[in-house]
């Protein structure tokens, strides 16, 4: 997939759920699982694993850092040689990013600027690549997005000739919402080509809950390459609680030579536990890889995932592994 369609997949992914201010958040693989908690200073992630000797060795596997008002300043992972830094303005808007992980190709800083109201400048200096990006969104009177215009000049160092001019890549999304404000549908043409390079729609139930996202991605040879996300919700409530809660999560790419799968089912056993299942399959490869892992909270904060071995019957499988976090407070 051309590096150009991949970027706006990626922004388009996390444009709906964040706001203008954290707009810029490229790397948002890198952020905890779940918000952090209000004056957390750093998260720790200590990885525990059992050898076959029936021993357990602990390392620290993960670490992320905030700033008072709970903005990511800071993520490791030291066992992938990845690290990511972020700096903000005084309205916590991104100002700064800086990648590193092993020899990747998009290592390097961006440094955003915000020109105008709605306006985000960016200019990029990866090992691989050198590019300018500018950003330019549009909202209505209830402060929905209803137009992003993305400019990227992009010259690849790495393949390109030094003489040929650079890149033009000029994309414009439109969004649509129904009565209730739920998205429903995004747009993306190519402006050079006066094409239509990526569409996104969205069904929601009677809870104004996303049950089914469809993406339609061009690709060079004008076909398209098809992602479908379904969504299952339980039938009951906790009390006090409105919406049924998250049961199943359906992720299927759809492309010319490969269907791939991947399922995660929740289950809510008792409070502050959560059992995840995760099955992964390639027809490509005619693979299926199973997870199985359980999420532990305490005063609404994650404290553990503990990896199980995956048995067909759940009373034979075993811990192979956990993570606990450390939580650091200013």
């Amino acid at each position: 997939m051309p590096k150009n369609i991949v970027f706006i997949l990626i922004l388009l992914i996390f444009s709906s759920c964040l706001t203008q201010a954290n707009s810029q958040t490229h790397y948002a693989f890198a952020d905890f699982i779940s918000e952090a908690p209000k004056n957390t200073k750093e998260i720790i992630a200590w990885e525990s694993k059992i050898t076959k000797e029936g021993d357990t060795i602990t390392s620290k596997s993960e670490s992320w850092q905030y700033d008072i008002n709970t903005n990511l300043i800071y993520w490791e992972k030291p066992s992938q040689y990845c690290y990511i830094i972020k700096k903000y303005n005084e309205k916590n808007r991104v100002t700064y990013l800086e990648k590193g992980c092993g020899e990747s190709s998009d290592n390097g800083s961006i440094y955003v600027s915000y020109p105008k109201e709605n306006t985000i400048s960016e200019k990029h200096a990866m090992s691989g690549y050198a590019e300018f990006i500018k950003i330019k969104n549009s909202y209505n009177q209830k402060r929905k997005l209803m137009r992003k215009e993305i400019y990227d000049s992009l010259y690849d160092q790495n393949f390109n000739p030094s003489n040929k001019k650079y890149e033009i890549y000029h994309y414009v999304t439109v969004y649509k919402y129904d009565e209730n404000n739920n998205l429903i549908e995004e747009n993306t043409f190519d402006l050079p080509k006066l094409t239509t390079a990526q569409t996104i729609s969205y069904t929601y139930n009677r809870y104004n809950q996303i049950t089914e996202k469809q993406i339609d991605t061009k690709r060079n040879d004008e076909s398209f390459d098809i992602s479908i996300i379904k969504y299952s919700y339980y039938g009951y409530l906790h009390r006090g609680e409105i919406k049924p809660k998250l049961f199943i999560v359906n992720t299927t790419t759809i492309s010319d030579y490969s269907t791939e799968s991947y399922i995660e089912e929740y289950i809510y056993p008792r409070k502050n536990i959560i059992e995840v299942e995760q099955t992964q399959i390639n027809t490509y490869i005619n693979k299926t890889v199973k997870e199985t892992y359980q999420l532990i909270y305490k005063d609404n904060r994650l404290i553990r995932k503990k990896y199980f071995s995956t048995s067909q019957k759940k009373k034979d499988r075993k811990i192979t592994s956990w993570i606990d976090y450390q939580y650091i407070f200013y």
